[in-house]
């Protein structure tokens, strides 16, 4: 199979493919490694949680993660409630990314996009996707670099939507 980054020697390839809970925080994974794990991802039907936060990679590798989780929903059947990516050098392309995201992966309840640097750009994408992530139960986007216009966006979106909560701190 597909060689894993070295800062991931330490997680056995099954876990990747059949754990439901992945705790991947803090292990300076940047774009390169993110691209080289996501395909494992994609294949993993029994994933839940996905902790990836206070990692380096940005948008890059934030793009291959969604894309992976997308494919996984639709084809394996992959029931992803919870995407943690707090405080990694997400940014405008990233938010687009999660974005489509929330609209293929329908069980996904729970996102953390904080301590970023997602911008308008990307507080209107994730505001656009609102709507259709009927599951969406709590999106945290504090510490970012979106300005009151992009957070109205989300607001507004969010205020279309019962049960959901956009957490702005």
């Amino acid at each position: 199979g597909t060689q894993l980054p070295p800062r991931l020697a330490d997680v056995a390839v099954r876990e990747l493919l059949e754990g439901k809970t992945l705790f991947l925080k803090s292990r300076g994974l940047d774009d390169a490694d993110v691209v080289a794990l996501a395909p494992h991802l994609a294949q993993n039907g029994a994933l839940r949680e996905l902790y990836l936060g206070f990692n380096s990679f940005g948008d890059e590798g934030a793009k291959a993660l969604c894309e992976a989780l997308g494919t996984a929903a639709e084809a394996a059947g992959q029931r992803l409630t919870l995407l943690g990516l707090r405080h990694c050098r997400l940014g405008d392309g990233a938010a687009e990314a999660v974005a489509e995201l929330l609209r293929r992966a329908p069980s996904l309840d729970d996102v953390g996009v904080d301590e970023n640097s997602i911008g308008d750009a990307g507080a209107e994408a994730l505001a656009a996707a609102l709507p259709e992530s009927k599951a969406l139960r709590e999106l945290y986007v504090g510490d970012n670099a979106m300005t009151e216009e992009g957070q109205a966006k989300l607001k507004a979106a969010a205020a279309s939507r019962p049960g959901l909560t956009v957490h702005f701190r």
